[in-house]
């Protein structure tokens, strides 16, 4: 097939690929995720979600090693859309892709190679098992005889029809093929596009007649509308209409999972013919909104901060094992504020309702899961079309946008529009990462170990009576732990942010232990070796048990990796954690030195157990990005809050980590067994830099910060 028709097959389809016997030979799916034309072209397709990730790279590695191609013979795409009924679009999140998918991908790729294996063994006239498959071709070494799989496709489709839908997939169950030896590493298989700007994103969907819109959102959560005066804004050329968008509260809806909970705002839509005249009309409108009651949490940073100290006195336990000792004590507070996502690309859709059926283009987390709720909420079918997406981790799993885009088009009269959010709108109407308050206590016997460990937190979002426990790794004689929800109380919507839990329980837990180690005079590593003598497994609420034995690999494999035994770095800290949704483990050391009146971070160094490395580029560069992330958090994040409502509004009060700031070195290493299953890799990082920079900082001043944003002046 040639390269200009297949980029107009894959434009014409949302990212995806819309076969048209008109444009080019038809290509025949082959095995599963794959499709085959006969010039030996080759389509895999790659059902989870692209934010910069890394993913499909990562997913076609696994796919292409199994099935007997190289990489780059592989053209990589998304599915096409929820209305493709023979792929389960499954959601992105939890560090759980990989970890999931990787056997699905091989028995996938298994099947392809089965079926072309057979329709070569006929063509040859020789047992299956005495043929050669290596990139994209078949070879006979008996008689030197080879057929490409495009030569094979058909045939091998008539000998083995490959699964109609994701069920009858899933009730294959075939003798994988080989893994193959691990990869030495690829590119992102869509940089070379990325580079030169041509990579399409939601932000760059048009569809013909399309108009676009910009909300004005109520300033507070669950601000209601009162009243507009759109006349100044019709006035600007461009403006086409403007209407009143009512907000709508999923979490009163009796969606039962937390992590599906979402609200959009009362709003006003200002639809035009383009961006820049859509944006000027907000400008012009006149607005007068209904504050919603005053809550318990207050109106501002200082009175929710109070509400937080008043939550945690009601803190219930969730977990108590043990019995409470006496001992050498101590008590500390930490707090991992409020987060924005800050993705590169803001929010946005691009939606056209039909009154009978509605198509929405989106970067979404979860799109089967969208479609299905926007098809209850409006009482049509939708079809939803994945767009990739310029960052999110966890903002694209909330369908406040689409939601928005399909009611600005429907009250458009059923013309398809593009609902674009700025900068602002991406902070101020943010799903944030929750805030988490923690107090801790603990009990050290005579010989420095934990007696007793007791840990209290309120947070807002993910949590509730059945909630999850800390993923606590240390041997204690007594623990407990005891939750508050405050979200009920909130004045921000609470959503999935990169680590979600995992950030402030590690920022809270891993500086609290390195004080534990000050109060015994013990080296911060040795006393986290002391408290891991048992070995044993430490279970962590219903779901997870922390891996003792992994925790401590890590550990010794970062001090060993840092020189912490014989550096003479006094500004170093060091802390570990795991990741449990992906069943991971990670500790770092962090090195600060002075340097222009400031402290500077000079090196980090990770030590990462994620199972088998599918992609050491991709991995490294997740770890890379994760630390960045979590600085990022470390330094500049937190929203402050004012009257109710979000203060911060761009780059210039909640910065990214700026050049001068990034570590002059980040060293990586994978310590796993490369025998072992992948486990998840995008979110082990963000948690564990945060108390290692922390500790640092302590070692070099002797002041130690327990709260977001941590200074380093």
């Amino acid at each position: 097939m040639k390269r200009r028709a297949f980029l107009q097959l894959l434009g014409a389809s949302g990212g995806g690929l819309l076969l048209s016997a008109k444009a080019a030979p038809a290509g025949l799916d082959v095995g599963y995720y794959l499709r085959i034309w006969p010039d030996n072209s080759m389509l895999f397709t790659f059902t989870h979600f692209e934010m910069g990730q890394g993913v499909a790279t990562a997913m076609a590695l696994v796919f292409a090693e199994t099935l007997g191609v190289r990489l780059d013979q592989l053209k990589v795409a998304p599915v096409a859309s929820t209305a493709d009924g023979r792929y389960t679009l499954g959601g992105t999140g939890g560090s759980n892709t990989i970890k999931n998918q990787y056997q699905p991908l091989r028995r996938g790729a298994t099947l392809a190679r089965q079926a072309l294996l057979a329709a070569a063994a006929e063509r040859f006239g020789q047992p299956a098992a005495t043929l050669q498959v290596a990139e994209g071709q078949v070879r006979d070494p008996a008689s030197g005889r080879a057929a490409s799989f495009g030569e094979l496709a058909e045939r091998a489709v008539a000998l083995a029809a490959p699964p109609a839908t994701a069920a009858e997939f899933e009730q294959r169950k075939p003798e994988l093929a080989p893994a193959g030896a691990p990869s030495a590493g690829a590119p992102n298989v869509y940089a070379d596009a990325i580079v030169r700007g041509q990579h399409p994103y939601g932000l760059d969907r048009r569809l013909p007649g399309m108009l676009v819109a910009v909300l004005a959102r109520s300033p507070r959560h669950r601000g209601r509308l009162l009243r507009f005066d759109a006349s100044r804004a019709l006035a600007i050329p461009g403006v086409k209409a403007v209407f009143r968008i009512d907000g709508a509260h999923e979490a009163q809806r009796g969606v039962a999972a937390p992590a599906t909970r979402f609200s959009t705002q009362d709003a006003v839509a200002v639809l035009a013919e383009n961006s820049w005249a859509a944006l000027r009309g907000r400008e012009a409108l006149q607005v007068e909104w209904e504050a919603p009651a005053v809550r318990a949490g207050g109106e501002d940073t200082a009175s929710w901060s109070q509400h937080l100290d008043d939550r945690l006195a009601s803190a219930q336990p969730l977990l108590e094992r043990g019995a409470a000792v006496s001992g050498s004590s101590l008590e500390a507070r930490y707090d991992y504020p409020f987060q924005a996502h800050l993705c590169m690309e803001p929010m946005n859709a691009v939606a056209h309702h039909q009154g009978t059926r509605a198509e929405v283009w989106v970067g979404a987390q979860s799109p089967g899961w969208w479609r299905d709720h926007l098809s209850t909420l409006f009482g049509i079918p939708v079809t939803i079309y994945p767009q990739f997406a310029g960052g999110a981790f966890g903002r694209r799993y909330y369908m406040d946008t689409a939601l928005e885009a399909l009611r600005v088009s429907a009250a458009a009269g059923n013309l398809p529009v593009q609902v674009l959010w700025t900068r602002s709108d991406d902070i101020r109407h943010d799903h944030v990462h929750p805030h988490s308050r923690q107090a801790y206590r603990a009990q050290l016997d005579g010989q420095g170990r934990l007696a007793s460990f007791a840990h209290t937190e309120t947070r807002a979002y993910f949590g509730d009576a059945s909630g999850e426990i800390p993923w606590f790794a240390y041997d204690s004689a007594h623990y407990r732990y005891a939750f508050a929800e405050c979200q009920s109380s909130s004045p921000l919507q609470g959503g999935a942010w990169r680590s979600v839990v995992a950030n402030a329980w590690a920022f809270g837990q891993e500086c609290f232990i390195d004080e534990l180690a000050a109060l015994a005079q013990q080296d911060p590593l040795q006393f986290r070796l002391r408290q891991m003598a048992s070995g044993a497994p430490q279970a962590a609420g219903r779901r997870y048990q922390v891996d003792q034995q992994r925790q401590r690999r890590v550990l010794e494999a970062v001090a060993r990796l840092s020189g912490w035994a014989s550096s003479s770095v006094r500004g170093r800290g060091i802390a570990a954690y795991p990741y449990l949704h992906g069943d991971s483990y990670c500790a770092m050391v962090v090195e600060v030195a002075r340097r222009d009146g400031a402290w500077r971070i000079t090196r980090v160094v990770a030590a990462v157990d994620c199972g088998r490395v599918i992609n050491p580029d991709g991995a490294r560069q997740q770890i890379e990005g994760g630390i960045i992330w979590g600085l990022s958090a470390a330094l500049h994040g937190g929203l402050q809050l004012r009257a109710g409502a979000v203060v911060n509004s761009n780059f210039h009060d909640t910065p990214m980590l700026r050049l001068h700031e990034t570590p002059e070195r980040i060293e990586v290493h994978f310590v796993g067994s490369p025998e072992a299953p992948p486990t998840g890799l995008g979110e082990i990082a963000p948690p564990v830099v945060v108390p290692a920079l922390a500790n640092a900082l302590y070692a070099a001043t002797g002041v130690r910060q327990r709260q977001l944003p941590l200074t380093l002046d």
